[in-house]
This record gives C-alpha cells, sequence and structure tokens, in this order.
C-alpha cells in the first residue's frame, strides 16, 4: 500500500468556518498571518479561558513564513494546530505541518478569502486551477475539454478531469 500525505484542498477534513477547542489537546498553537482577523483570534481565546497552554505566532516581518517549520518540528505531541491565513500561505503552514509529524485531525484551517481548486488532465498530466464551481473546463496545455469529476486526487493534487467530447453531449 502506498502512502499520500495529506493535501490541503477546497473539501479537506480540516477545513473549518469557525475554530473549535478540543479539549483532549495537551497544547494548542494558533498560527495566523492576518493580523486584521484578530477578532477571530480572540474568539477562541475566550474558548480556552485559560483552561488549555496555547502558544499564538503571528506571522509578519518580524517572524517570516519560511521559518514556520521550525515552530512546528518543535511541537510536542497531542499540539492542536489552528491555521489563520489566505490560501496560499494555508497550504505552505499545512505542508510543513504534516512534514513535522502533524496529522489532518490535530489541525483546523480557516481560509480567508478565495479557496483555490485544481483539476488534473488524464490526457496530458497537467495541473491548472479552476473557479470553484466549475463542472468542465477546457485544459490550458492540450485545449481538451475535461469533465470535473468529484474525486480529489492526492497523488496528483487536484480533482480528476476526464477528457471528453463536447459535440457528443445532448444539450438540454
Amino acid at each position: 500500500m502506498v502512502y499520500n500525505s495529506p493535501v490541503l484542498f477546497d473539501k479537506s477534513a480540516s477545513m473549518v468556518e469557525k475554530f473549535t477547542v478540543k479539549q483532549e489537546r495537551r497544547k494548542l498553537l494558533i498560527v495566523s498571518t492576518l493580523p486584521k482577523e484578530a477578532d477571530l483570534i480572540q474568539q477562541l481565546l475566550k474558548e480556552i479561558k485559560g483552561q488549555q497552554e496555547y502558544e499564538l505566532i503571528e506571522i509578519h516581518d518580524e517572524f517570516p513564513l519560511k521559518n514556520i517549520g521550525e515552530v512546528l518540528d518543535r511541537q510536542k505531541m497531542g499540539t492542536q494546530l489552528y491555521i489563520l491565513a489566505p490560501w496560499d500561505e494555508a497550504v505552505t503552514i499545512f505542508t510543513e505541518a504534516i512534514e513535522a509529524g502533524f496529522s489532518e485531525d490535530e489541525m483546523q484551517t480557516l481560509i480567508s478569502g478565495e479557496k483555490k481548486r485544481y483539476v488534473y488532465c488524464m490526457k496530458c498530466y497537467h495541473l491548472q486551477e479552476v473557479e470553484a464551481e466549475e463542472t468542465d473546463t477546457i485544459c490550458y496545455h492540450c485545449q481538451i475539454s475535461l469533465e470535473i469529476g468529484p474525486f480529489f486526487s492526492r497523488e496528483r493534487k487536484g480533482y480528476i478531469g476526464y477528457p471528453y467530447n463536447p459535440a457528443f453531449v445532448p444539450s438540454n
């Protein structure tokens, strides 16, 4: 059996609309790249109410995103990670957390702004970004029509795009 590392995608298990405190965790680590979203962090801190140990890391000029791997590597088992960031920065933090040994169950990710969605072309093996609600698209690389399937491939890091000929699809 081949192990495929978790990948952050628009319907990931770690994706949440609101942070929730997990009481059974020994420590909470909150990582934010958005000082303007401080009210979301304050809500979480009110829920904790001094009941658990926590660490808040705000990533900005003094603490660059490239150093987050070092912070995640030194966390003890049983730490719950909360990520608050725009899509690209959240993917970076999520990936570093997986490399540091966190599981998807140990992370909650709240995206500020738009989530990104990718489709993998089964004809030319090209990965491209698509709009969130699209059900079909044209591959930018090989120009074939693709039906976007419901399955996300962790290995390919995108939804599977199945080639089809639109001339044979009956119009409704």
